[in-house]
């Protein structure tokens, strides 16, 4: 697997469940724009932990964040205002445009049984980030693919598994 710079820009590390939250505020209580200095009392985040939950949802094309307001793009409103499968169906389509999670998926659909060592992306991401980083971008990655169904990983092997 050859790699590009693009392909290892760090996810943020925030829940996908609290991207939701995020998103969920913004529709509900402020019209879809607010603040972004503003969200972390309603959301009873301090701003640190909710800067990687902001640049989550900015990553996935769901706000964008200018002159200190976030706001939801057409895509975040929808998103918002979806059902479970609707929601999921969408940030899976969402989750192929990361570099990272395209590259897992694509690795993991060309193996034989769709069924990769987790080990392999982990010395991957050694080669860009130390090595408590790369274990921290790993799990980032599976908690949003598992959401998507995209893939997840099976303990008793130690491998990353395409779902099905």
């Amino acid at each position: 697997m050859t790699a590009r710079a693009q392909d290892w820009k760090p996810l943020p590390h925030a829940p996908i469940a609290t991207v939701f939250g995020l998103l969920e505020h913004l529709r509900e209580t402020s019209g879809g724009k607010e603040d972004i200095y503003k969200l972390g009392g309603p959301l009873g985040y301090e701003l640190d932990d909710l800067l990687p939950v902001t640049e989550a949802a900015k990553q996935l094309g769901l706000v964008k964040i200018a002159s200190g307001d976030i706001e939801l793009t057409s895509e975040g409103r929808v998103v918002a205002a979806a059902e479970a499968p609707e929601r999921k169906d969408r940030l899976r389509r969402r989750l192929f445009d990361l570099p990272l999670l395209r590259r897992i998926v694509d690795a993991l659909k060309a193996a034989d049984g769709g069924r990769v060592a987790r080990k392999t992306f982990l010395e991957l991401l050694e080669e860009h980030f130390s090595p408590s980083e790369a274990e921290r971008q790993l799990g980032t990655a599976l908690d949003w693919a598992r959401y998507g169904e995209l893939f997840d990983h099976d303990p008793d092997t130690g491998e990353f598994v395409l779902a099905s």
